[in-house]
């Protein structure tokens, strides 16, 4: 992982610690790792904007249930024993599940059957 990668990965971990994430269902994680991965990424443009001033968040909420990327990630999480898992190594599997369902998104344009150069056929 690069400095921007581990940023953000412990911006998320401290999201998720507070909300006692082992005690969530694989949507519930998904949703709030989603939503703590996009305010990280906010964060940082807002930063880069170079504002005096921006103020302060509200309370965290999960991305809504029908954003795109939800689905994925659950299927990613059932397919593990994330719940016995660190939390960063969660982190790191749930990136990378987000990262090959963008490339299959990008290529086929939502269509689910596209391989990441990674995938194993």
């Amino acid at each position: 992982m690069n400095g921007a990668d581990d940023e953000a990965a412990t911006a998320v971990q401290t999201t998720l610690v507070s909300h006692q994430w082992r005690g969530l269902t694989a949507e519930a994680l998904a949703r709030l790792f989603l939503a703590a991965r996009d305010r990280h990424r906010v964060d940082l443009l807002l930063d880069q904007c170079d504002v005096a001033e921006t103020g302060t968040w509200q309370p965290l909420l999960p991305v809504e249930a029908d954003d795109v990327r939800v689905a994925p990630l659950v299927t990613h999480l059932r397919g593990t024993r994330w719940s016995q898992m660190s939390l960063p190594a969660v982190i790191e599997q749930l990136d990378s599940a987000l990262d090959r369902w963008w490339f299959r998104w990008q290529w086929r344009r939502g269509c689910d059957d596209a391989q990441a150069p990674d995938d194993q056929a």
